[in-house]
């Protein structure tokens, strides 16, 4: 398992998620102290990079970006952002 760490930037932006998306973004955090590398890689030319990516929310409404640390097998969660 992994221990989930946000910066103080990204937690502002989820403060600022409407409240019926909280649930979506505790089920996505959930599964990111599981299995964070189901995600894919934030960027194409790096499949094997540890800053990742994943929608969340109805409709893929949101994405959070994170950067796994696996040595120290912790999810740190980089930016959070809602277009739905």
């Amino acid at each position: 398992m992994y221990r989930y760490e946000i910066v103080a930037d990204a937690s502002e932006q989820v403060d600022g998620l409407p409240v019926d998306v909280l649930v979506h973004y505790a089920e996505l955090i959930a599964f990111l102290e599981l299995t964070p590398w189901e995600g894919p890689a934030y960027r194409d030319d790096k499949p094997d990079g540890a800053m990742r990516r994943m929608v969340f929310g109805p409709g893929g409404g949101g994405l959070v970006v994170y950067v796994i640390l696996e040595q120290d097998r912790r999810v740190v969660v980089v930016s959070v952002s809602w277009v739905g």
